[in-house]
């Protein structure tokens, strides 16, 4: 069972391609995967989605967080809409429930259906999840109950921010880190705060990023104003880069790259790499061609493959572009707007639409390989690829799992 997850992106290690190892099929364990690199190695993928059928379907509830697949089991999330979140603990096969948990939870519908925004976190005996209203609970695997939980409300001393909290559990070292506006330390055995940054900033709807650089962990948090990066051992500051965007809604999850020599992060507004060079960030590059409002992007070989545009907006494009210098490559105009992950030599993008597209890593030319409806309402969020099957929800909470007939 893994017992320790690191998030720590290695995009620029990638150089022929998003994979070029030969592993298995691989689990999906956390948000963005089992690297933290949103990308997974593909084995068993197939290209054509018309190859793929309905293994099984579950209603989870309203919101957004996506799906964690590990080890035969998946975890889900919803909102009744009326007063309650669940946790689903469901075979990954055959999607039957293996149990369920319950909570009194905020809905927060705003300017959204609400509901929780947060992934799953998952190692091995124990999984940890957080709701729309900052409930952080840790719970066992086996049966759903609780070992502990704390409410972020109160370990962080902010309030509940305007969209719900969002940050997806990042387990390291034993530690859960969880960010806000401000970011925080936990004790994962005990749920004992262990440390919590001074400094309030404008919250964010962002997941931190654990990378060691020199031999020396790190924590990038990026909120409503700006990318901090952190001591992992203490939380005091290292370096700060004032960031801003639309709304202060900042919603993507900062991309670690050589080694923490170089960040990506991007937003409603720009996209910007940044180099740390261990005491304070410059930048590289800023361009407003790449806007990525909630969704995140894929880097491999020198490219970043992605989706410029906004909720709403069906004009939203899928572009590539030169990750040393910030140049376009291509884009498909019309794309849609939705989310990205990298499977082995191919980008998987679910729209708010409720299409899957499959097109091939190229940093030459666009090419799609095929295109399927599968979902109804609104779908802002993540496609899941995990030992062969795709996962897939909308904002209701219909959730669907293909796998190949």
């Amino acid at each position: 069972m893994k017992k320790n997850i690191t998030v720590l992106t290695v995009g620029m290690c990638l150089a022929t391609g998003l994979f070029s190892n030969t592993s298995k099929a691989e689990d999906w364990p956390q948000w963005l995967g089992p690297e933290g690199n949103n990308q997974v190695a593909g084995e068993g993928f197939a290209p054509d989605l018309s190859n793929y059928t309905v293994a099984w379907e579950k209603q989870i509830g309203v919101g957004y967080a996506s799906i964690t697949v590990a080890e035969g089991l998946a975890f889900a999330m919803g909102h009744d809409a009326e007063g309650k979140e669940t946790v689903y603990c469901l075979d990954a096969n055959t999607g039957k429930e293996k149990w369920h948990y319950s909570y009194e939870a905020e809905l927060l519908p705003r300017m959204h259906k609400g509901g929780p925004n947060a992934t799953p976190t998952f190692d091995g005996s124990r999984v940890f999840v957080l709701s729309k209203d900052g409930q952080l609970h840790s719970l066992k695997v086996a049966d759903g109950s609780t070992n502990w939980k704390v409410n972020l409300v109160e370990v962080l001393g902010v309030k509940v921010p305007n969209w719900g909290f969002a940050s997806s559990p990042v387990l390291h070292d034993g530690h859960i880190y969880v960010a806000a506006g401000k970011t925080a330390a936990i004790d994962a055995a005990t749920g004992d705060t262990l440390w919590v940054t001074s400094d309030e900033n404008q919250a964010g709807y962002t997941t931190p990023v654990v990378f060691k650089r020199d031999s020396k962990d790190y924590i990038a948090a990026l909120d409503g104003a700006g990318l901090s990066i952190l001591q992992s051992v203490d939380g005091k500051e290292v370096a700060r880069h004032p960031w801003k965007a639309q709304f202060n809604m900042q919603a993507t999850t900062p991309v670690v790259l050589e080694h923490g020599n170089r960040i990506f992060v991007s937003g409603n507004m720009n996209s910007e790499l940044l180099a740390f060079d261990g005491a304070a960030l410059s930048s590289v590059w800023n361009t407003k061609e790449i806007k990525n409002a909630m969704n995140n992007s894929v880097i491999a070989g020198g490219v970043i493959y992605g989706i410029d545009g906004k909720q709403g907006n069906r004009n939203s494009r899928l572009f590539a572009a030169d990750l040393s210098s910030g140049n376009i490559l291509w884009t498909r105009d019309g794309f849609g707007f939705g989310n990205t992950i990298g499977v082995g030599d191919h980008i998987l993008s679910l729209n708010e639409a409720g299409e899957l597209a499959v097109t091939g890593v190229n940093k030459l030319a666009f090419k799609e390989v095929s295109r399927r409806k599968v979902l109804d309402s609104t779908c802002w969020t993540t496609p899941v690829f995990a030992n062969e099957r795709i996962y897939v929800r909308n904002d209701v909470g219909h959730l669907i799992c293909l796998s190949k007939s």
